[in-house]
């Protein structure tokens, strides 16, 4: 599974096996003698393996019918397949999943190589492609909310793990090679190549009951002329793989795939009509000639994400049915002629997040002369109907590209995550989330942009902001604009105009969603707040990261200090004038000196490159002039009280 080191963990007695089924379950079952007999035997059958015990008993914790488990008891004892435990049990809990969504979202996991981090949203266009979900939604966006709903339920069963990464889910090795098991020997339908090394591929015998093929590591040879020989084939996924053109256009020649993906894989060129083809996944890859892509009447996500693709072919432009087009993180894209994008009438998510951004301005392309190629300009992307358009991920170098009499998104319900910079000016972050929840990136002079109507729309609906360089900022934090919903604030080297977050707003609220704060290089700010907010004000915050603020004596005042009951990190370092982190400053009358600041959550707490620090709290009981005898204290109690 990837791990440094694995651990071996020892088979449970029949008594330890007994009281994490019972755990498992939610409660004791000696009320009922007739269902803790058959609660024994189930768990006897799990052959002391802590995960069957557990999938078993998730399985079914939701219903207590003696009659159901004693089902689930002789379903148990059916299966012969070594080892018999695992197999049974995981199989078992399988069989008992409610409907056919969720089983699908599972076998769609093991495509993928074992502890592999599964996106999320692989499963998401997979299903979309297979009409697993699609006939059920009118679009994608819909959709993706069911299977992240799905994979939480699986997760619940313990099917599914979380993933470090995030838009991430994983699965267990055991889970894996049962999913297989299940799939491609039990249902003969999925036929899966995994980890095999990489190595030259020869078809099986033809088998027309296969839907779906996986293939890892593999070197499809040019001997194939006559086709998989799979009619019944609807996905075909290769991952680290080799294919030549020749036996890339013989190998699907007359199949009806709905979903074709490449993963991390070299092509020349697609050449093969495939006209029943909804999905389209070539992520990773190095291509060639791929303008025959157009040609795919019924093609409904289309994904070049990480490609090497320089310019996106103006055939695209005829893909009439396209919904989702995605370009994420192709650093090579410079091109994307004028007219594709405004004709993609039914797109409903556009991603191009750290990619093509050399946006035509709208009256240059109105200008242009015959025969001169012009670039997609911002005002294409404004022209796709509101209706449709659900998530916009784009970058702008500047603000001054968006049209002035034409608004970027008209409607809230529309999720977005634009950057409106320089390219380069945040370091290179996390690989996209596609789950991701409103967000901004801004740098430049703030008197300037907030002039702008729609980097104010952005700002009020934005969950996430992110401030580089920036000039002014007062004019954002102190404006009318709401920030009601944001949850993740962070800024960076602001250069002038950021003497305080907050100021002049004594007795309001703010910044009542606000779970992660980031100040760092902000040379000229003062404090995070001037006056008494009301009680409420930053009440979820959860991280506070404090650094390089070489004016700031304080890091909150006492009238915010009481409300961070959340907070779980404090990180400050290098604030030269720092002397303490909460402060009565200018409320001496009004705090009782007796009273304390308590942080009943904080699990972290760095300080270091403070050496001015006189205090935590001098309202309270000084703590030592050397701060750092205190932190093992607070980190061993696993809270923060000053003056304890």
């Amino acid at each position: 599974m990837g791990s440094q080191k694995n651990f071996t963990l020892p088979m449970l007695t029949a008594e330890e096996a007994w009281e994490l089924f019972q755990e498992t379950i939610g409660e004791p079952l000696d009320a009922d003698p007739d269902l803790c007999d058959i609660a024994k035997a189930l768990t006897n059958e799990c052959g002391g393996l802590p995960y069957s015990v557990v999938t078993i008993g998730k399985a079914l914790q939701n219903n207590k019918s003696k009659y159901e488990w004693a089902n689930a008891l002789q379903q148990l004892k059916a299966h012969e397949i070594p080892p018999q435990a695992y197999y049974s049990s995981i199989k078992l809990c399988y069989e008992r999943l409610e409907n056919d969504e969720l089983k699908s979202c599972f076998l769609l996991c093991c495509l993928f190589p074992q502890g592999y981090d599964i996106p999320i949203d692989y499963l998401v266009r997979y299903a979309w492609g297979q009409g697993i979900i699609s006939d059920r939604f009118d679009s994608v966006e819909a959709a993706r909310m069911r299977v992240h709903f799905l994979v939480v339920k699986l997760k619940r069963r313990f099917l599914l793990l979380d993933s470090s990464k995030e838009g991430c889910t994983k699965m267990h090795g055991v889970v894996h090679g049962v999913a297989i098991s299940i799939a491609s020997q039990d249902m003969d339908v999925f036929m899966v190549q995994d980890q095999a090394g990489y190595r030259s591929w020869q078809i099986n015998p033809p088998c027309k009951q296969y839907t779906t093929v996986s293939l890892n590591d593999v070197h499809i040879d040019d001997p194939i002329v006559t086709g998989l020989g799979y009619q019944e084939l609807k996905l075909l996924q290769l991952k680290n793989s080799e294919v030549s053109e020749s036996a890339l256009e013989s190998m699907l020649k007359g199949m009806k795939l709905q979903v074709l993906s490449f993963i991390h894989t070299c092509l020349t060129s697609i050449r093969v009509l495939l006209r029943h083809l909804r999905t389209l996944s070539l992520d990773d890859c190095t291509l060639g000639d791929i303008s025959s892509v157009g040609k795919l009447e019924n093609l409904e996500i289309l994904s070049f994400a990480r490609s090497n693709i320089k310019v996106l072919p103006r055939e695209v432009a005829d893909l009439q049915q396209l919904r989702l087009l995605d370009t994420t993180d192709c650093s090579y894209l410079k091109e994307i002629p004028h007219g594709i994008l405004s004709r993609l009438s039914k797109l409903e998510e556009l991603y191009m997040t750290r990619s093509f951004n050399k946006w035509e301005p709208a009256e240059e392309v109105d200008q242009s002369k015959e025969g001169e190629i012009r670039m997609a300009s911002l005002a294409e992307v404004l022209s796709l109907p509101s209706k449709n358009l659900t998530v916009l991920a784009i970058d702008i170098p500047d603000f001054k590209l968006l049209p002035e009499d034409e608004v970027l998104l008209e409607k809230e319900t529309t999720r977005f995550h634009i950057s409106i910079c320089k390219p380069n000016t945040f370091p290179m972050p996390q690989p996209l989330d596609y789950g991701f929840k409103n967000t901004v990136k801004l740098a430049g002079d703030a008197k300037e942009f907030m002039q702008n109507g729609d980097i104010r729309f952005l700002l009020k609906y934005s969950r996430a902001l992110y401030f580089r360089e920036t000039k002014n900022l007062n004019c954002v934090l102190n404006d009318q604009v709401s920030f009601e919903g944001l949850e993740a604030l962070s800024i960076q080297n602001s250069k002038h105009g950021t003497e305080s977050l907050i100021s002049d707003r004594t007795g309001e609220t703010a910044f009542l969603q606000l779970k992660s704060l980031e100040l760092n290089g902000i040379s000229d700010l003062l404090a995070i707040c001037h006056g008494q907010l009301q009680n409420q004000s930053f009440g979820n915050l959860i991280s506070l990261q404090i650094s390089c603020c070489s004016e700031l004596r304080y890091a909150f005042p006492v009238s915010i200090a009481r409300n961070l009951v959340q907070l779980q990190s404090l990180v400050v370092y290098l604030c030269d004038k720092m002397q303490e982190i909460v402060s009565n400053e200018g409320m001496e009358d009004e705090i009782d000196a007796s009273s304390k600041v308590a942080f009943p959550n904080l699990t972290e707490l760095n300080l270091s490159g403070v050496s001015n620090l006189v205090s935590f709290y001098i309202a309270n009981q000084p703590c030592s002039s050397k701060p750092e005898l205190a932190i093992p204290v607070l980190l061993l109690s696993g809270q923060a009280t000053c003056g304890s």
